[in-house]
């Protein structure tokens, strides 16, 4: 494999950076659309190909399992490969991808293709993506550990989040608007938003300069390639920790809301909608703004937004109607908000300028678990009462409250923070 050049490129001029960030930004909320867009559409297409919720439920969870398989390996290509080309490989097997569902779907609807080749085929399609698309986040990561300062690290982290938490709710949106009436045409303009925001990566982002990474007034501290696993593992254990406690409560807050609030089914569905959207949006906006704006460093919104989740979630759990707990699933969106771009900064600056991407890897792998963990902890504990799985999420956050607050020994020697 062909290693990045040794000679550092020249330090990239402030509006090419501005452009450069604002490419990147669109080229994550192109793929979140993408990526939220098809988890909305495609059980109920596999319903309409044939396929059975089984089958499409294996579709899913296959490519899910590749992706955080691939992470890992994607961010060690990338801090030996470079940055830019892994962005834009990821993302244009990502536009491909919807591109090819139509073709499926309109082959399947002129009788080109059975029900039977249309899986074989889509689940091809899928694993192909994924496999790719694997390096977008780990690479976008370590572009943002690359071009932004100690002290702006956090607020580049929190717009990354924004990016695809904006990109989920657009993809929300198509679904909503075309996706049960003209899917074919919804997919290629899925697929024409991610080939414009590849476009943009392609032309915009240059390969950035590496530098030594710096902790909080400390010195320079000489890249020396992988981090010492117990220097990050805290962070690794906060992601899991805190993605877990959110997506356990993507299932369950609809059945709590029949279940213990007496709702029909319908606006049970309805309501607890409106209450993920705003949790989604309060989580965007505080990162994308309230973290900029408040120019906190990393360990203060960590540690701010552990307590705040915690609290938000222990209110969740006690919420006699369904106003108040909508109110506490907004505050659990604020203080995730803080919490998730304060431990990406920190697990940023804790790691050598070239491993950032490798360490964004491992940190992909504990988002994907939690991602899948939580549904299945949640739907289990919600069979015990519609409040365990909030009493749950406060548990497991107020172990991230630990973590947050634990006493982190600062790295006193390039051999103490780096592993050789």
């Amino acid at each position: 494999m062909t290693t990045a050049p040794t000679t550092a490129p020249t330090s990239t001029p402030p509006d090419r950076k501005t452009r450069a960030v604002a490419a990147l930004f669109g080229g994550l909320l192109a793929n979140g659309a993408g990526h939220s867009f098809l988890l909305i559409v495609l059980p109920p297409l596999g319903r309409s190909l044939g396929f059975g919720d089984v089958r499409t439920g294996l579709l899913l969870s296959l490519s899910a399992l590749l992706l955080v398989v691939a992470g890992p390996v994607w961010g060690h290509i990338c801090d030996r490969w470079g940055r830019r080309r892994v962005l834009t490989a990821g993302l244009a097997a990502a536009a491909l991808f919807p591109a090819a569902m139509a073709a499926i779907l309109a082959g399947h609807a002129g009788g080109a293709l059975s029900g039977g080749a249309a899986f074989a085929l889509l689940l091809a399609a899928r694993l192909v993506q994924s496999a790719l698309s694997a390096g977008i986040m780990p690479a976008a990561q370590a572009f943002l550990a690359d071009v932004t300062s100690a002290d702006r690290r956090a607020g580049g982290m929190g717009m990354m989040g924004a990016a695809f938490g904006l990109g989920a709710i657009l993809g929300g949106a198509f679904a909503w608007r075309m996706g049960g009436t003209n899917p074919v045409a919804a997919l290629l303009a899925i697929a024409a938003l991610i080939a414009a925001g590849t476009l943009a990566v392609w032309f915009c982002i240059g390969e950035p300069e590496r530098k030594a990474a710096r902790g909080n007034g400390a010195a320079a501290v000489p890249a020396r390639g992988w981090p010492r696993l117990a220097g990050i593992r805290p962070f690794l254990a906060i992601t899991l920790c805190g993605l877990t406690a959110y997506s356990l409560l993507q299932q369950v807050t609809a059945l709590r809301l029949q279940d213990a609030f007496g709702l029909s089914p319908v606006d049970s569905v309805q309501r607890g909608g409106a209450i993920l959207a705003l949790t989604m949006t309060v989580m965007v906006a505080t990162q994308g703004l309230a973290v900029r704006w408040l120019g906190w460093g990393p360990a203060r919104l960590l540690r701010a937004g552990a307590a705040t989740a915690t609290l938000a979630l222990l209110a969740a759990a006690l919420a006699p109607s369904p106003a108040l707990l909508t109110a506490a699933m907004a505050g659990l969106g604020s203080g995730l908000g803080l919490l998730l771009p304060g431990n990406l900064a920190t697990l940023s600056l804790r790691t050598p300028p070239d491993a950032q991407a490798r360490a964004a890897g491992l940190n992909g792998v504990g988002q994907g678990i939690g991602m899948a963990a939580g549904p299945l902890l949640g739907a289990s504990l919600h069979q015990l009462s519609p409040t365990m799985p909030y009493w749950a999420g406060a548990a497991i956050l107020g172990a991230v409250c630990a973590l947050a607050f634990r006493p982190h020994r600062p790295a006193r020697s390039p051999d103490d923070a780096f592993a050789r």
